[in-house]
């Protein structure tokens, strides 16, 4: 039988002053054992006019981690230039297209840190540049010592009845955020969640849509820890399957 294909656009950076693509093994770990078949989208010159052909077999759309989402994507404010780090127009560009042609197949959709934060651009709502500098917030969000990249930063709450709350049987959580970017007004679709302490909205969904997530955090590289972990995606893979 053949296995329902997934798209997930590789990240960019340099390797001895050369490009390369690459993807995290766990994602694509997790989409093999879901009995998907991931296919990477490369982030070259000419991926833009392929993008037809790569969309005829897509099934489902997995937005995962990288730069930071370049500022023309979404009403944006001084500070969000000000602040703003690495990034790559290229990848935007391919997400936001291969965005739009899942919404209108109404295929599922996962977006994960920097994955969720172009869905929300991508819809309408708009990002900080900084979150940590921008709403003067204690909490820690990001980790800069890769040694402790897989340890919890800070608890959220999340929104009572919320598909998130359903998954994990939890009202609160502790999280493995990664990030300095993050969201600043949801767009109209998207219903919120969960919420750090300081407020920023740390998971949305769309509640018309039969599988539209964005996650701040990565339940990919902690499953063991919540049981909930392993749930999002077994929910991402039922309803690519369908």
């Amino acid at each position: 039988m053949n296995r329902p294909i997934v798209l997930v656009v590789t990240r960019r950076t340099a390797r001895k002053h050369r490009p390369v693509n690459y993807l995290g093994a766990a994602h694509l770990e997790i989409l093999i054992k879901l009995k998907i078949l991931p296919v990477m989208v490369p982030v070259v010159e000419g991926t833009v006019a392929c993008l037809s052909q790569y969309a005829e077999g897509m099934r489902g759309l997995l937005l995962t981690e990288g730069d930071d989402v370049e500022p023309t994507r979404y009403q944006a404010i001084k500070a969000n230039f000000t602040y703003l780090e690495g990034t790559n127009p290229l990848k935007d560009e391919i997400e936001v297209r291969l965005i739009r042609r899942a919404m209108r197949q109404r295929l599922p959709i996962l977006g994960i840190c920097r994955g969720s934060q172009l869905l929300n651009a991508a819809c309408g709502g708009t990002l900080f540049g900084d979150v940590q500098k921008e709403k003067q917030s204690a909490l820690k969000h990001i980790e800069h010592n890769m040694e402790h990249y897989d340890t919890y930063r800070h608890l959220i709450t999340l929104v009572d009845g919320s598909p998130l709350q359903r998954w994990y049987k939890e009202d609160k959580l502790h999280v493995n955020s990664y990030h300095h970017q993050g969201i600043r007004e949801l767009a109209p679709r998207f219903r919120p969640m969960a919420h750090a302490e300081d407020g920023l909205v740390e998971a949305f969904y769309d509640p018309k849509a039969n599988f539209t997530v964005g996650l701040q955090f990565h339940p990919e590289r902690m499953l063991p820890e919540y049981p909930g972990n392993w749930k999002i995606w077994k929910e991402f893979g039922a309803a690519v399957h369908q």
